[in-house]
């Protein structure tokens, strides 16, 4: 049996990215807040987190007033969606899957590898690199896979439509940087998928895909990728 829970958050400035709207990681920081707020009401029990899938479904830009998680719950399944009010068409849908962390295999070596550096501040009470947080370090490594290997795709010539996101072996703080391999797994007329790992000794900590799809700043349509973008996307797809 389901339960539909409705909860209120401010929004901040910096909550902000470079084009005006909420960052694509702070939905999920939303989410894990209301998330957090369903636990202590005694709504939802604390679970381990597998797989979180986030739909990036229209911009949200920053207000005075608060936005609005609508929180439901069905057995191992918390979906949650977040709007600027109550009865208005989501801005972005979360759907969390509570259960143990799978045991992740590494895909075969291919693609770019980036350092991934983890932060004090990324740590969870269990010394754990937070879920919010694994999400963030993903983004960023797919944010310098673009400064370095898509320069084609300029700020404003796409947007991520949807991140999928299952967690593995957890992080802990360490010196030396874990690894992010990074492959294109799908190209299509105006979308390419981008699929990562974060890698450490033995084990592969999270494994993610991004969905790109092309966009048109001045219409804010979707558009075809050009014929040089595909060329970049294709220059990281794996033999085979």
């Amino acid at each position: 049996m389901s339960s539909t829970v409705v909860h209120e958050l401010p929004m901040r400035w910096a909550d902000l990215d470079s084009l005006n709207h909420v960052n694509n990681v702070v939905y999920l920081d939303y989410a894990a807040e209301s998330r957090a707020m369903l636990v202590e009401d005694g709504v939802l029990d604390e679970r381990p987190v597998r797989r979180v899938v986030v739909e990036f479904l229209r911009s949200l830009l920053l207000s005075r007033r608060p936005v609005h998680i609508t929180s439901t719950i069905d057995g191992d399944e918390l979906v949650q969606e977040i709007r600027p009010v109550p009865d208005a068409s989501p801005f972005a849908r979360v759907t969390t899957t509570f259960g143990a962390p799978e045991r992740l295999r590494a895909a075969p070596s291919y693609g770019d590898t980036l350092p991934c550096r983890v932060r004090r501040s990324d740590l969870g009470p269990d010394g754990l690199v937070t879920g919010v947080k694994v999400f963030e370090l993903v983004q960023e490594a797919r944010i310098l896979l673009i400064a370095n290997r898509l320069k084609a795709l300029s700020a404003g010539r796409f947007v991520l439509g949807r991140t999928d996101v299952t967690y593995g072996d957890g992080m802990p703080w360490r010196r030396e940087p874990y690894e992010v391999s990074s492959w294109v797994s799908r190209l299509g007329t105006s979308s390419a998928t981008i699929e990562a790992e974060i890698i450490g000794p033995d084990t592969v900590h999270a494994r993610a895909s991004a969905v790109l799809i092309g966009f048109d700043l001045e219409t804010s349509r979707s558009r075809p990728y050009n014929h040089e973008e595909r060329e970049a996307f294709a220059s990281l797809s794996r033999p085979g």
